[in-house]
Parts: structure tokens; C-alpha cells; sequence
């Protein structure tokens, strides 16, 4: 039997689950079936069949050193500088799964799935995955198909040849997302799955649909390739090189034009989580038939959605609502609209709205930070820092900043001078000076930040040195 790797694709936005879902922490990374983020479950259900060691994640680079740090820091990750849809980021994991740094390539199967979708039947999936890998090892490339539950205008369709006396059956034509009607008519003529966009196949099968179907695609891979054997980092190859690809999905790109695919039917209790309405679907219902959560109250409320993050909702006399609270923003929308929510994401970023991108406080890999107040010439903050963690050495040119202690100890560096500061004391940094914040005790460290200048933005840090591998 072939040597099994996963590959997990972590790239994307999740806009449609706004508010919640933001650039900076897509929904990838949040808990909304479970204990566990969308990544973690996504890793957790494949063992014992595939090790976490065996698991590599393919992500945006600023995932891995910004909000996300804590999910990625402890697995393989192949890090994209720029977003090029899912054909670059599996055709990449393909040539570093089968380049293993010896004279003799491996050719590994690939497992691979998106980081966002959640699984309730963990036993059928994995027998799933054992028909899919039995085809993959006869050269095939195999995609999960999801036995319809009805008909949905959101899903791309699959069309198989279901005559076949095979646990596989060869893929007819690819469907993209269909109107109504007609979605109907393929759950009536049978023989129709919903494209789940988990797929199985070798690691050389996929690189040479590729060299066949996308040939542009093909020769930036073997550039890079012939980069990293020649002894340049394979990462910062890719950083320099990826730009390069085209960017297409694997649907467009090799599964469309192939005639290569097969598709194994699953039932196993599947969702996208693709919008605040599969949320609903997921969600533990009450007498009422609504998915309430967080410091919420829904009086006379039906079939209603309303989650709340921080704020109380008081709901009362909803039907076939959704109804979403963050710190800084609330989503309204009747249920069967919410895919439209992408449109209030359009509409943020080409406003300048600052709460498309990061929430009112920002995870970093040493803590967090709350601004608690934005104005004209100042900022307020609550910093968080973990034990024994310390932001970077840096200098700001537009902003001086005073920090104000209210538990544990900071140890402070400026320019040459390194001092303590204890709970209820306070330290001035002026504009243009070096300087770090560190956490040397043993309890967490908060304290108040407040900046004054003309420009208060993130992108105002000159880091001189950081223990997670950021640059300015």
C-alpha cells in the first residue's frame, strides 16, 4: 500500500460568514460545530488512519505569523505569499510530497481536503476514504460525491455513471452551481453528487494532469522544484516564485478536462459551512426550533439563528431570522439571504471598513490586544501577554506610546536600556525608539496602551527582530 499524506487547504476568506469570519481569522480557524476550530476537527478526524505527522496545511503566509499562529505553529504548513485558488496550492504540495530531499522521489498518495468543512459520521468517511484510496492506487483521481439530501442551488453537481458495478464511478461532466429547477431535475434523472472538493489520487498522477491540461501551471512547479533541489529554502522559493502560477481551481484547471476522474458517493453528514444558513443546520436546536448561543434571550422567536459573541441580544417575536454579534458589528438577515452577506464584505472593503478585516481584539503570537478606543490623534489598548512571550524589537515614526501596567510585570526595552515595570507604574516610548515589551514573569502580563500621533495604523512598525519570524 502506498505511503498516505494529507494535505488540508487553509486559504481561504469566509467571507459569507461575517462577522465572525474575518480576513485576518477566516472561519477556517474558528469553533462554530464544536469544541475544536474547522482546521483541528478537519486533522482530528483523520486519524488513526493518516498521523498528524503525515498532515501538511497549505495557508496564507500571514495566517501562519498573525491570528492564527497558535492553530499553525505546531504543523507542517506550505505557505502561499498571495492567493492563486486550490489547482497552484495542490499542484505545489504535490511536487514537495514527492521530492522527499533523497536521490529517489516517493510518490505518496494525497489526501486533499478543505480545512472548513465539518463531518459528523466519522465511520463513513473513513470508509469513503479507504474505496477512494484503493481507486487512487490504480492511478485514478478520485473526488468525494455527496449523496444529495435536496436539491441546493449552492453546491457544484457531479454526474457519474452509476451503471458501473464499481465502488468508483467514472465522473460524466462537472455541473457548477445550477438554478433551482434544475437542480430539481438532477435529483430526479439520479446519478447526480454534490462536488464535496475533497479529492484522493498520487502525488505523479495529479502533476501529469497537470503537465497536460495546465502546462502554464506545470512549468512554474518544476521551476520551483529545480530551485530547491539546487539548495535555495523550498519556502522561500515559493515565496519568491508562486506569484507566477495561474490561478485556477483544480476543478477548472485538470478535473473538467480529464477523463481520468472517478467519484465515490458518501453519505456522512456533511456540510460546507458555507454560510450563516448552514450554521443553522448544524446548530443543537431549542423547543422552538432555534440555534441560540452565547448571552442571548428569544422570546416568542422561531426558527431564528441568533448567536452572540459578547453583547447581550434580546430577541423577540423572530421568525426565520439570523441574527449575529461581535464586539464591533451585528449581521440581520432573513435565513435563505445569507449568502448574500459577501455583499456587506464588498461593501466594507470598498469603504475602507476596518471590520472586514480584524476584529476589536486581534490575536498575536504572544497574546492579544483590544483597542477599547480609536479617535483623531489617539488610540487605547489592552495588551495581553502570554508567559515568557515578548513582542518584537521595534520603532514606530509617527507614534509615541505610554504603558500603563495593571498586572503581572513588563520588562521593557529602550534603545539600550532595559527596565521592570510593576503593576499600577507606567513607562514613556518616544517616537523613534527602539523598543520591546516582554513577559519575564510567571502570570500574565496586561497593561493600558495609549498612542498618541498623526497616524496610529498597524503598518507603522519597523521590526528590527522577532521570535516568530515576522517582517516589517
Amino acid at each position: 500500500m502506498s505511503d498516505i499524506k494529507a494535505v488540508i487547504l487553509a486559504g481561504g476568506s469566509g467571507t459569507r460568514l461575517w462577522p465572525m469570519s474575518r480576513q485576518q481569522l477566516p472561519k477556517q480557524f474558528l469553533k462554530l460545530g464544536g469544541e475544536e476550530s474547522l482546521l483541528a476537527a478537519t486533522i482530528s478526524r483523520l486519524h488513526p488512519k493518516i498521523k498528524q505527522e503525515d498532515v501538511w496545511v497549505v495557508t496564507n503566509e500571514a495566517h501562519a505569523t498573525g491570528e492564527a499562529f497558535s492553530e499553525l505553529n505546531h504543523l507542517h504548513t506550505i505557505l502561499e505569499p498571495c492567493a492563486r485558488n486550490t489547482a497552484p496550492a495542490i499542484a505545489l504540495a504535490a511536487a514537495l510530497l514527492q521530492d522527499n530531499g533523497q536521490e529517489e522521489n516517493i510518490d505518496p498518495i494525497m489526501l486533499v481536503l478543505p480545512a472548513d468543512h465539518l463531518i459528523q459520521d466519522i465511520p463513513a468517511f473513513h470508509q469513503g476514504l479507504d474505496k477512494a484510496i484503493a481507486a487512487a492506487e490504480q492511478g485514478k483521481l478520485v473526488t468525494f460525491g455527496i449523496v444529495p439530501e435536496h436539491p441546493d442551488t449552492g453546491f457544484g453537481y457531479i454526474q457519474a455513471d452509476v451503471n458501473q458495478e464499481s465502488e468508483a464511478f467514472a465522473v460524466k461532466r462537472f455541473t457548477e452551481k445550477p438554478d433551482l429547477s434544475t437542480a430539481k431535475s438532477f435529483l430526479d434523472e439520479g446519478g447526480y453528487f454534490w462536488n464535496s472538493g475533497m479529492f484522493v489520487w498520487k502525488a505523479s498522477v495529479i502533476l501529469s494532469e497537470l503537465k497536460k491540461h495546465a502546462p502554464e501551471m506545470y512549468d512554474v512547479v518544476q521551476e520551483m522544484k529545480q530551485a530547491w533541489q539546487a539548495g535555495e529554502p523550498w519556502q522561500e522559493v515559493v515565496r519568491h516564485q508562486f506569484q507566477n502560477m495561474p490561478a485556477d481551481s483544480i476543478d477548472y484547471a485538470v478535473l473538467e478536462p480529464s477523463d481520468n476522474v472517478v467519484v465515490v458517493p458518501v453519505s456522512m453528514g456533511w456540510s460546507d459551512v458555507g454560510s450563516w444558513d448552514a450554521v443553522f443546520d448544524i446548530t443543537d436546536k431549542d423547543d422552538y426550533n432555534n440555534a441560540v448561543s452565547g448571552h442571548a434571550v428569544a422570546i416568542d422567536c422561531k426558527n431564528s439563528l441568533i448567536r452572540s459573541e459578547s453583547r447581550l441580544i434580546a430577541a423577540v417575536g423572530l421568525q426565520d431570522m439570523i441574527a449575529v454579534e461581535t464586539a464591533d458589528a451585528i449581521l440581520l438577515c432573513p435565513r435563505g439571504e445569507s449568502q448574500r452577506v459577501r455583499d456587506v464584505v464588498e461593501h466594507l472593503k470598498s469603504t475602507n471598513g476596518v471590520e472586514y478585516q480584524e476584529h476589536v481584539t486581534v490575536k498575536r503570537p504572544w497574546g492579544c490586544y483590544t483597542v477599547l478606543e480609536n479617535s483623531v490623534g489617539y488610540k487605547m489598548k489592552r495588551i495581553e501577554v502570554n508567559v515568557g512571550a515578548s513582542l518584537s524589537l521595534q520603532r514606530h515614526q509617527h507614534r509615541s506610546e505610554h504603558w500603563i501596567v495593571v498586572s503581572g510585570t513588563a520588562t521593557v526595552t529602550r534603545d539600550a536600556e532595559v527596565v521592570t515595570v510593576s503593576k499600577n507604574e507606567s513607562t514613556y516610548i518616544p517616537i523613534g525608539v527602539k523598543h520591546r515589551l516582554a513577559n519575564k514573569g510567571k502570570m500574565p502580563l496586561q497593561m493600558i496602551e495609549v498612542q498618541v500621533g498623526d497616524y496610529l495604523e498597524e503598518d507603522d512598525i519597523e521590526r528590527f527582530d522577532d521570535d516568530y519570524g515576522r517582517s516589517n
